[in-house]
């Protein structure tokens, strides 16, 4: 798995290519989406070739929008991982979108 992340003027965005398995991929993605510190600018994230995510990532998605306000929206390449965040009712919270 690689993250690329790139602020741009009026967002951020977090490029996630490969399978989402281990702790250490977890950490990364946390690593990487809490790394965006401006927390005007909306974040943008990106999951290619992944057709799941883990738990642990979910939840810290959730903190950012719900507790912290982060605009986040994320747009997935793999119809398992979108009907995934769907059936956890998650698509409209996260704003996920099928790319």
């Amino acid at each position: 798995m690689t993250i690329n992340v790139e602020k741009k003027a009026d967002k951020y965005e977090v490029h996630i290519d490969g399978t989402i398995k281990s702790v250490a991929d977890s950490q990364s993605i946390k690593d990487a989406v809490g790394g965006c510190h401006d927390a005007k600018l909306p974040i943008h994230i990106r999951i290619d070739n992944s057709f799941s995510v883990t738990s642990s990532v979910i939840g810290f998605l959730l903190k950012k929008v719900q507790a912290d306000k982060v605009d986040i929206r994320i747009t997935v390449s793999d119809e398992r991982l979108y009907d995934l965040f769907k059936s956890l009712n998650l698509a409209t919270i996260l704003n996920v979108h099928k790319a």
